[in-house]
Formats: C-alpha cells, sequence, structure tokens
C-alpha cells in the first residue's frame, strides 16, 4: 500500500492511502482510502484519529470530517493524521464488515492467520500510522443494529502509569461514561496496546445519525487534543463515570427466535433480574411470549435497535460502576 501524501511534511495535506486490488470489475483496480494530516513546522508528538473501522458506523466520519475541515496548521503542535473511512469497501456500502474478503477490520490487526484486503489495510495502520504515534482515538458507534449511550472505551491493560495516562484521557474526552475492558486481540486499541501508545475509544450512538452524538464525540476529540497540547489552548474541566463490562452476566443474548420489544433504554441503570424486554413468536399464535431478564446488575450501555432476533442474538450489553482507584489498584 502507498501513502500519496508525505507523512513528514509540515502543513494541510489531503490524499488517500491506495489499496491495489484485483476483483472482477478491474484487473488492475485501486481503492483510495481517504487520509488527511494537519502538522506544525517544528516537530512534537504525533496523534491518530480513526473511524469507519466497521462500515455501517458513520458517526465519527462526520466527527472526523469536520475536524479536519476546521484545524489550522498555524494553531497545532506536533502531527494529526486522520483517517475517517479507515475500511471504506464496507462504508462504501453500508456494512460492518469488508464486502471484498467479509472481514472484521477490527479483528484484523496483528493478525498472522488471515490475509486479504482488510488485513493489508491493518497492516498498514498498525506499521505505518501506529507506529508513528504517541496517542490514538478509533470512533466507533453501534452502526444498524445497536444504539450505544455516548460513552469512551478503554482497555485495563498497560501498568498504573499508562492507565492513568488512559484515564486522563477519557476524563478530557468527557463522555458520561467510560467502559473499561480486557478487549480483542485483533482490535485497533490492541495495536495501541502493543505499541504502548495512549489509547481510547468511543461508541457514539447508532441506528441513525442524531446530532447531540456528533457534537458529543466532536467536543470530545477536541478537548482531548487540547490536553495532550496539539491545540494551542488548555482543554475544558470535563470528567467521566467508569464502567467495567466483560462478565459473564454483563451481556443479555436472545433465548429464543421472535420479535425482541425492549422496556429499557441506554444510559438507564438496571438490577439484577429486572425484566429488559419481550419476545414475541413469529409463526404462531399458540407460543408463549418470552420475558428477558438481566442477571446482573448495571448501566445500559447498548441496546439492540433491530426487531427481528434468532436465538443466540445480542439485546443489551451492562456496564458496572467502578472507582478508578480500584482499577489503577489492579494493576500493580
Amino acid at each position: 500500500m502507498r501513502c500519496s501524501i508525505d507523512l513528514d511534511r509540515p502543513g494541510k495535506f489531503e490524499g488517500s492511502v491506495q489499496l491495489n486490488h484485483s476483483d472482477n470489475r478491474h484487473a488492475y483496480g485501486v481503492i483510495p482510502i481517504p487520509i488527511g494530516m494537519v502538522s506544525a513546522d517544528g516537530g512534537g508528538p504525533t496523534v491518530l484519529l480513526t473511524a469507519g473501522n466497521h462500515g455501517d458506523e458513520y458517526e465519527g466520519i462526520v466527527i472526523l470530517q469536520r475536524l479536519f475541515r476546521d484545524l489550522d496548521p498555524s494553531r497545532i503542535r506536533g502531527r494529526i493524521i486522520i483517517m475517517p473511512s479507515l475500511n471504506l469497501p464496507a462504508v462504501r456500502v453500508y456494512q460492518r464488515t469488508s464486502p471484498l474478503d467479509g472481514a472484521n477490520m477490527n479483528r484484523s490487526f496483528g493478525t498472522q492467520d488471515i490475509s486479504g484486503p482488510t488485513q493489508e489495510i491493518a497492516q498498514f495502520v498498525e506499521e505505518q500510522l501506529i507506529a508513528r504515534a504517541d496517542y490514538a482515538i478509533d470512533l466507533h458507534s453501534g452502526g444498524k443494529m445497536c444504539e450505544f449511550s455516548p460513552c469512551g472505551y478503554i482497555y485495563a491493560g498497560g501498568g498504573r502509569k499508562r492507565l492513568q495516562d488512559k484515564f486522563n484521557a477519557a476524563h478530557q474526552f468527557g463522555a458520561k461514561y467510560t467502559v473499561v475492558v480486557e478487549g480483542s486481540q485483533g482490535s485497533l486499541s490492541a495495536a495501541g496496546e502493543r505499541a504502548g501508545i495512549i489509547m481510547l475509544s468511543a461508541e457514539l450512538g447508532g441506528g441513525r445519525i442524531r446530532r447531540e452524538n456528533i457534537e458529543i464525540g466532536y467536543k470530545g476529540a477536541v478537548n482531548a487534543l487540547a490536553g495532550w497540547d496539539f491545540l494551542d489552548h488548555a482543554p475544558e474541566e470535563t470528567k467521566t463515570i467508569f464502567l467495567r463490562s466483560g462478565s459473564a452476566s454483563s451481556s443479555v443474548m436472545s433465548p429464543v427466535g421472535g420479535v425482541f420489544e425492549p422496556l429499557t433504554d441506554v444510559g438507564q441503570q438496571i438490577t439484577a433480574g429486572d425484566t429488559v424486554g419481550r419476545i414475541y413468536p413469529l409463526d404462531a399464535l399458540d407460543q408463549s411470549v418470552v420475558t428477558v431478564n438481566t442477571q446482573g446488575n448495571g448501566v445500559i450501555i447498548g441496546q439492540r435497535t433491530q426487531a427481528c432476533v434468532q436465538r443466540g442474538d445480542f439485546l443489551l450489553h451492562l456496564g458496572e460502576l467502578v472507582e478508578e482507584t480500584v482499577l489503577l489498584e489492579k494493576s500493580d
């Protein structure tokens, strides 16, 4: 893969990362994945901002397109690299995974046992961009299937000092909640962990683009950049509430197939045993309606938006309130 802009040159540039791809339409085709860079003259740290990791999540694309237009190289420090449509083949067709090879980009970083266009993009990002970066933000949402309460996401590992740096970044991003997880080894966040950088992800709604979620993500990214000293103004004083997720009771899956009627909203606090929805049979009137209850306590981070479900489908996801000091003590 080749980048059309010089990443080591000061100024403001937009171009593409060119993915060579041969298929039934073209013997010799190039997919130009957009990339932008705003760099100050005089060096400094580097931050990578990405969105469109999953192709049906457009909130981050809107935020980073807007941010790139707003950034002035004379008013920043360091280097800001932006890829707003990271998985462009999937973004073009409104699909979570790539239509080229069916791969999930956020499971393709650092993998040696798969190959294809998605892994090529992931490898370029990890080896050419993450390797240059000191900080990174990856913007997500629930896409077509799910709505998230706008929140940050950070990985729990990295040792006490780096974990504290990630907590500080989460506070500066300023979403109401930040979820702390162990994470997936194939994700972009895991690539950031391997490189030892300060990495923050975010989930910003889903289902349809909402103005309030765009504003949370835009202001959060700007405030994080200010907190990392990329901008010529101080960050606002913002705080987040930390949630821990990943236990067996964190996720509620559909026990049967049918039509899911949610009885809760994202951001709502739930107690174990609470009724969170009902599932109605599709093909008979003599079958019982199934009531869905939770096994755990916590805040509803994400909830399914699509009504038709099969057994084992995701219904909702919980995060349990946790003190920052408890998480830091566990990292020692």
